[in-house]
């Protein structure tokens, strides 16, 4: 049997922990078919949890197959137990010594993303390598649409492209691959979609070339091959293809197909990033600001930020939101940090959910609210921060910005208690032991049943 790609392992096993954007990028490689096999049911059940957990992208995706009838109101089981990578705090005064309640925790940056998967002109899926300290993380992969689909669908017509492809036109070789990777008017056939994107590769064609690089990075239709990603990706960034450059400078980082290479990753991100190529400035941002590979420069990792930020990259802008809080790079502007913050939050990046929080708490940049702290928290919270859970439960038992309520806070410190995340970990479960005496065996119910509630809760 032939072994799961790695990136569907990660997915996997985070999703099993209750990462809710991990659970919502594991039912869209399940919807899409790649890298497994295609199974709309398991979509569905994916999907389902992350949408419980309030990820927007999975509410929105549920509600589209929903409208192209698929069931997607079937029984769900959650999983127990929730999910939060360990931060990294980065401002000064951190968390008080634990007590309960359990002092404040200070912002912090989200914690590196897994290594960027494939690049198309739309973010895909694709096999990454296990992370490498030693090297600085890069964007996490959002799995929206088909790797290898450019621009709107349209209509397919198999004999027109099987008599351009006959022909030897390298445009019709792709389509037509295209066609078959899909089964649009053809039966679903990877293996013929890699036959049709060879000849086009060999012919020069550089989407043939990028697209069967992403066929060998997946694993789909043919046995995956670092090394055959590698040459296809390098024969099509040599012609200018700013995915491929940026697929190809993410292999040489991870050491994938080649030895690992940091200089020489960021001189394909470099290209890539020329062309405005989002992943790539932020990936090259995240280079200079690391001093990984290239010069640490703060200013130029500012600079190549804000220009991701500008084309939408959560992760830039939260980047950028840190760098100008903390006045590195570029003068402190807790304003625009707070902005970026935000936008960060709304595209649903749990760590600037709970940045953006405690800045309204504490005025950075905005002013002080702590109706809409609570909104942000609770956000955050329910995707699994552990620090929001820990911050949430400060202000439910002290009455910030909502009615005291140490049922609820015990809920919540339960939850942090249970992350494994050290900052607040073994806080939250010294405070949920002393409020236990606090809220007796009927409170402690009330607390179990809420939390059951929680995991429960019907899709939108």
């Amino acid at each position: 049997m032939a072994r799961e790609p790695e990136i569907v392992t990660r997915y996997r096993r985070l999703a099993l922990e209750n990462d809710p954007v991990a659970q919502f990028k594991l039912g869209d490689l399940y919807r899409l078919g790649y890298q497994v096999k295609r199974d709309v049911d398991e979509a569905v059940v994916w999907l389902v949890r992350a949408a419980r957990q309030g990820n927007q992208d999975a509410v929105n995706l549920l509600k589209k197959m929903a409208a192209d009838g698929v069931d997607v109101k079937r029984r769900v089981d959650d999983l127990p137990g929730p999910r939060q990578p360990a931060p990294r705090l980065d401002w000064s005064g951190g968390s008080a010594e634990p007590s309960p309640p359990p002092a404040e925790v200070a912002p912090q940056p989200e914690p590196p993303p897994p290594s960027p998967a494939p690049r198309q002109a739309k973010p895909a899926p694709a096999p990454a390598a296990k992370p490498d300290p030693a090297l600085t993380p890069l964007p996490v992969i959002e799995v929206e649409t088909d790797p290898l689909q450019i621009g709107e669908e349209k209509p397919v017509d198999p004999a027109v492209l099987k008599a351009a492809a006959d022909k030897g036109e390298t445009a019709a070789l792709v389509a037509l691959g295209n066609a078959y990777r899909e089964g649009k008017g053809v039966p679903a056939d990877p293996a013929e979609a890699v036959r049709l994107y060879t000849q086009a590769a060999k012919a020069g064609d550089v989407r043939g070339q990028y697209s069967l690089a992403v066929m060998y990075d997946l694993g789909l239709g043919v046995t995956q091959s670092n090394a055959h990603a590698l040459k296809w990706y390098m024969e099509a960034a040599k012609q200018g293809d700013a995915e491929a450059q940026f697929n190809l400078g993410n292999m040489i980082r991870q050491g994938r197909g080649v030895e690992a290479s940091p200089d020489v990753a960021a001189q394909w991100f470099r290209q890539a990033a020329d062309q405005g190529e989002s992943a790539a400035l932020f990936a090259l941002g995240a280079l200079h600001e690391s001093g990984s590979g290239v010069d640490k420069d703060e200013e130029k990792a500012v600079e190549l930020y804000r220009q991701a930020a500008e084309q939408g990259e959560a992760e830039a802008q939260f980047n950028l939101a840190n760098m100008l809080r903390q006045g590195r790079g570029a003068e402190a502007d807790p304003a625009e940090a707070a902005s970026l913050c935000r936008r960060a939050a709304a595209q649903g990046l749990p760590a600037a959910q709970y940045n953006f929080a405690l800045m309204l708490l504490t005025g950075t940049g905005v002013d002080k609210d702590e109706a809409s702290a609570i909104y942000w928290l609770e956000r955050a919270a329910r995707a699994g921060n552990a620090g929001a859970q820990y911050q949430l439960a400060i202000m439910c038992e002290r009455g910030q910005g909502r009615p005291a309520d140490s049922v609820e806070a015990h809920l919540w410190l339960t939850l942090a208690g249970a992350s494994g995340v050290a900052a607040v970990a073994d806080a939250s479960r010294q405070a949920a032991e002393a409020l236990e005496n606090k809220i007796g065996p009927e409170g402690l119910a009330e607390s179990r049943r809420r939390r059951d509630k929680l995991m429960a809760e019907a899709t939108p």
